[in-house]
């Protein structure tokens, strides 16, 4: 069983031979857990950002904002009724 040194800011290097067989590299994430007296890291997978759902997710936010979204309605006789009131008109455009 091979031996690290915790350096100055907590960096561990884990040994070639553990990364290669278990396919980790510079960059990869892990998560830290402690399973008593333990420290386990566990490899994870991170989906990168993708600028098309930030600008999604940004659009819906100045919506929400702005109040350009609708309640939650059980049934079109709720849909219809809200429609009618100030919110619903503005909603609306009307």
């Amino acid at each position: 069983m091979p031996l690290v040194r915790i350096k100055e800011k907590g960096q561990v290097t884990l040994p070639a031979k553990i990364r290669e067989r278990r396919g980790l590299h510079t960059g990869d994430y892990m998560e830290v857990q402690e399973e008593g007296n333990r420290i386990v890291l566990i490899p994870q997978q991170i989906a990168p950002r993708h600028p098309e759902i930030d600008k999604a997710i940004a659009e819906g936010l100045a919506d929400v904002r702005s109040g350009r979204v609708t309640p939650a309605f059980k049934n079109m006789a709720e849909y219809r009724a809200w429609r009618k009131t100030p919110a619903g008109k503005k909603f609306a455009g009307s």
